[in-house]
């Protein structure tokens, strides 16, 4: 599943409840607006979504802008939810301000991926 430049509250509104508990094993975001309550409801999906191997969440404009309005606490509220899922082989996550706590959330991610 991949998304380009949409408008993600809207989309995540609407398919959140299909992607939980299905076999969906590749999610992509690029150039997309990702704001707190956005990101937080996108994560929390994720959580329900073990079979997901690939996640790949890029909120860079082609402009070289950021397109993410977060912050290093927000992420790191986020990130928890990934621990369930045992399948990821690749987790890229550019221009969402990580830092010190959101890393430390992906340190205690990491051995249960």
């Amino acid at each position: 599943m991949s998304f380009s430049s949409a408008d993600l509250a809207e989309i995540i509104d609407k398919l959140g409840p299909a992607m939980k508990n299905n076999s969906i094993t590749h999610f992509e975001v690029y150039e997309c607006h990702l704001g707190v309550p956005e990101a937080t409801f996108l994560f929390n999906t994720f959580g329900d979504m073990n079979s997901l191997e690939e996640l790949c969440i890029d909120c860079e404009e082609e402009e070289g802008g950021v397109l993410a309005h977060l912050n290093d606490g927000a992420m790191a509220g986020c990130i928890p939810s990934l621990a369930a899922c045992t399948g990821m082989r690749s987790l890229t996550l550019n221009y969402l301000n990580l830092s010190t706590i959101s890393c430390a959330a992906l340190r205690g991610v990491f051995p249960r991926m």
